[in-house]
Parts: C-alpha cells; sequence; structure tokens
C-alpha cells in the first residue's frame, strides 16, 4: 500500500499531462499477461508503473481541461482506501451498519441544501445516467398509478403512453433512459433552446399545448442545470410553475450544476431547484470527487414505494417493523459501494465555505478564459461561460495573406463541403479539420487535453476547468499552444510535398 501511494505521488508529481501516444499504438502496448503461476502483488504493481501509469491522463495537471473529469480532493482519496479496505455494502444493514446511516446522514442533508422538506429522500449512485434513469423510472410509475396502473406489475399499456420534453441540449442519458424504460426513444420530444443553450419556456408551453390539441399527455419534463457544452441552466423558477400547473414531473438533471448548492457568488443561477420533484447530483464533476460518486435525490420519499422489492435472505418484511434499514429497496442496485463516504468526508473536511470557494474559482477562471479568447485575434468565442465551460474556435486572422487558396481536401470526406471561399478564408469544413487536428496534436504532444464538441451547427473546441489550480497564466499558455499548433498544421499542409499525407487529413 505504502509503494503504490509512494509510485502515484511520484507520477503526480511529474507533471507529465500524458506520455501514451496515438491511439493505434494503445493495444499492444497494453497486453494483458495471464499465467498459471502469476507474478506476485511487486512485479503486478511495477508493471502497473511502466504500463499504466504513463497512459493515464493526469487530471491534476492544469492542461488538463478536455472533459467534466476533475483532479481529485486528497480527502476523496483517503476515503476511497477506507472504501476498499472495509468493503461494505450498502444493500442490507447487515452488511454495512454504520455506512447505511452515514449515507441517510448526507442524504438528508443535501436534501435540505436543495430546499426539499423533512419528507425528501435519496440514494447515492453511480452518476448522472443512473440517476437520469431513477427520475424518469419513478416519473413513469407515478404517471401511471394516476391511470390506476401498477405499471410495475404488469407492464406498460402503450394507449397511456406519455412523452418526455427536455431541451436539445440535455444529457444523452434522457433518450438512453427512455429505451431502457420501453417507453422509446422517440418518447423523448426537443424543446428549443436560446443562444446559451437554454430551455426556451415559450416553446415548452408550446409543446405542451401541441401534444395536449393531439390528445397526447407529458409523463415528466427534464430540466437541466448545467448542459455539457455550454453549462446552460434552463430557467427552473418558470419551468416548475407549468410543471405544477399540469400536474408533470419535473426531474432537474444537475448532475453539473448542482455544484452551485455550495457557491457562494453563483448560487441563485439555480434557484428554484427546491420545486423539483427529483434531482440528480454529481460528486465526481465539479465537487472534486473519485469516480464513482453521485445522488438522486426525491421531494416526495412515498414515491420509491412503486420499486420496492423484498427478499427473504435480504431485506425481509419484518426488518421494517423492527426499524432496520435496508437501502436495496430503494437503490436500482443491490451490491453497492459506500461512495457517500468522500463527500461525507469531503464536507467534513473542507467545510462548506472552503468548498464552495474551490468551486468558484473554476467558474471564475472560465470568465477569464472567455476574456482572452474575446480579445485574441486568432480566436473566436462561441457562447459566454455560464458555468466553467469555454466554446471557442482556432480561425486565424491573418490566413489570406499567408496562406495560398487551394486549400487540399480531405481524403474520405466527401460528405462536407471542401470548396474554398473566394476570398482565401478558412471553408467551414477545413476549419473543423484543422481545430480537430488541434485537439489531437495537442494530446498527442503531452501538450494539453482540450475537448471538441458540436453546439448548435458549430464544431468548437471546449475548454472545461474543473481544476481550481487553473491560473490565467495557465489559460493565456494554453490558449497559445493551441494558436502555435493551428499555425504549425497549416504550415505543415501546404509545404509538404503533394504526394505525401497531408496534415489535416482525417
Amino acid at each position: 500500500m505504502q509503494q503504490t501511494v509512494q509510485m502515484v505521488s511520484e507520477w503526480v508529481e511529474t507533471q507529465a499531462l500524458y506520455t501514451g501516444g496515438a491511439p493505434e499504438t494503445m493495444a499492444a502496448a497494453t497486453e494483458l499477461r495471464v499465467s498459471a503461476e502469476g507474478i506476485g502483488a511487486q512485479a503486478a504493481l511495477a508493471r502497473m508503473e511502466e504500463m499504466f501509469l504513463p497512459r493515464c491522463i493526469a487530471t491534476a495537471n492544469t492542461a488538463s481541461l478536455a472533459h467534466l473529469h476533475p483532479p481529485t480532493l486528497l480527502v476523496g482519496q483517503l476515503a476511497e482506501v477506507l472504501i476498499a479496505g472495509t468493503n461494505q455494502s450498502l444493500d442490507s444493514w447487515n452488511q454495512s451498519p454504520a455506512a447505511t446511516f452515514m449515507e441517510q446522514h448526507v442524504i438528508h442533508w443535501l436534501g435540505a441544501r436543495c430546499g426539499f422538506g423533512k419528507n425528501s429522500n435519496g440514494v447515492f449512485t453511480s452518476g448522472g445516467t443512473q440517476s437520469n434513469l431513477m427520475g424518469l423510472l419513478l416519473a413513469r410509475d407515478e404517471y401511471y398509478a394516476r391511470q390506476q396502473v401498477d405499471v410495475q406489475q404488469v407492464g406498460m399499456m402503450a394507449q397511456s403512453a406519455g412523452v418526455i420534453l427536455c431541451s436539445d441540449q440535455a444529457h444523452f442519458s434522457i433518450e438512453k433512459n427512455a429505451g431502457l424504460l420501453g417507453l422509446g426513444r422517440q418518447a423523448v420530444i426537443k424543446v428549443a433552446t436560446d443562444a446559451q443553450g437554454a430551455m426556451l419556456v415559450s416553446d415548452l408551453q408550446a409543446q405542451i399545448m401541441a401534444l395536449r390539441q393531439r390528445g397526447q399527455a407529458v409523463m415528466a419534463v427534464v430540466a437541466t442545470a448545467g448542459t455539457t457544452d455550454s453549462g446552460a441552466i434552463d430557467p427552473l423558477i418558470d419551468i416548475a410553475k407549468i410543471c405544477r400547473a399540469d400536474e408533470i414531473w419535473l426531474h432537474v438533471d444537475a448532475a453539473w450544476g448542482g455544484a452551485l448548492l455550495l457557491s457562494t457568488h453563483h448560487r441563485s443561477l439555480i434557484d428554484g431547484i427546491a420545486l423539483a420533484d427529483s434531482i440528480t447530483l454529481d460528486f465526481h464533476k465539479h465537487f472534486f470527487l473519485p469516480i464513482s460518486c453521485g445522488a438522486f435525490l426525491i421531494r416526495d420519499q412515498r414515491y420509491f414505494e412503486s420499486m420496492r422489492h423484498h427478499s427473504d435472505y435480504l431485506n425481509p418484511t419484518d426488518d421494517e417493523a423492527d426499524a432496520i434499514p435496508n437501502l436495496v429497496t430503494k437503490s436500482l442496485q443491490t451490491t453497492r459501494r459506500f461512495d457517500a463516504l468522500k463527500l461525507w468526508m469531503a464536507l467534513e473536511a473542507l467545510g462548506t465555505a472552503r468548498y464552495g470557494a474551490l468551486i468558484d474559482q473554476c467558474l471564475d477562471s472560465a470568465q477569464q478564459a472567455a476574456r482572452q479568447i474575446k480579445a485574441h485575434a486568432d480566436l473566436v468565442l462561441v457562447t459566454t461561460p455560464v458555468l466553467s465551460s469555454v466554446l471557442f474556435y482556432f480561425e486565424p486572422d491573418d490566413y489570406s495573406a499567408d496562406h495560398p487558396t487551394d486549400y487540399p481536401a480531405d481524403r474520405g470526406s466527401t460528405d462536407i463541403n471542401t470548396n474554398t471561399h473566394t476570398d482565401g478564408t478558412l471553408t467551414t469544413a477545413q476549419r473543423v479539420r484543422l481545430n480537430r487536428r488541434i485537439a489531437q496534436q495537442l494530446l498527442h504532444n503531452n501538450i494539453a487535453n482540450i475537448a471538441t464538441t458540436q453546439y448548435q451547427s458549430v464544431f468548437c473546441l471546449k475548454l472545461t476547468i474543473l481544476n481550481p489550480e487553473v491560473t490565467e497564466h495557465t489559460i493565456t499558455e494554453v490558449l497559445a499552444e493551441v494558436c502555435r499548433m493551428g499555425q504549425q498544421l497549416l504550415s505543415i499542409s501546404y509545404h509538404k510535398d503533394a504526394h505525401h499525407d497531408h496534415a489535416l487529413s482525417c
């Protein structure tokens, strides 16, 4: 154990972002070797030091800015040791006596923080996708219960199926989970968003009215507090008013924006979250805790009744009569880790003020990045940050002066327009290829890890700042590397021999 801690510490301190190279080299470099005799723990650990660690993304590196994938608090890592060493299972009380009550205490604290009453409840989950599944599951069960149908017992009746409304920027798990629940992905109808990516209430109202006129009912509305790309937060109060008036279940996916529960300066962005019927929270995002760690909260615990199931060997009914809590009754999982310990220890160790300051620091850094991009001649800011993601792209201001206009087409890319603009500027297709290659080359060359995405038909580079140690200087350096790599790729593309592979080929 001590050797492992030392090994990981040394790896973190090397400050290398990633030294694994391109994907095509990875399969051979990570070959599994199983033998009858085994090699022993020492040799297995040495293999990890040689094979695994150098090929990991160093999330603690300040140039690791691609995804909702943070560096982890030391106290969270300590909790992981306790979780693994004790190996408590949160399905029944006699497998996790202290952990069962500790998780319930954390859940009640979270519910109160969200503004829920004493009748609220919840459970820890593997993350946002599972929490969103639970929200839709209970919304479905309640929808059918109002029609006097026990859907858990008899299954769904197609003639009375309802639809789910969410924004066109909502997480993909909404459609995925609708399929898993037997509702079908076509049951999910997308609501238009504004330029920032937040749901348009006017379109939500119009969609509900149109559905009603067609004789269809809305089973649930999913509001997003922190969209994956722009970090947009839907207008929760206005959406909640509509849902309350029409008796529609409101689920708030706050997997990202839920961290604002601890924010000192930005808490008002999620005003209205207390009006939800259910909420998704993730702690392995902006709470800086190790994967996996999420929670599902519900305003009224009676809705858990639809998924209650008893097994004599695990959670007999007699246990409830004896006031013995078995958390499996409100979980989709049976065997389940004590992930709540990570949040418990982080809250106790840091306190809400210090925790909130770390979260706010990331939002402030995103605003600094946006200002730098806006002022840079070769960078285009796509949308103003709400949380801590920044969308932009590289497009050289002096392109037409420095480069010829006969930009080479991508082999195998006949589905996009590769014609060059008559003024010598990059076409959309060329800009997409260039920016994609910038992101790839920065990672492969151990410079920076930034993401790419498509936001409202615009191909973007994306910085996701979930590291409080990212400074204005860090941002300046990363943006300089983006521009340097962009200019280098353009130069290589134009000066290579015509018979050689072009730098910007897919």
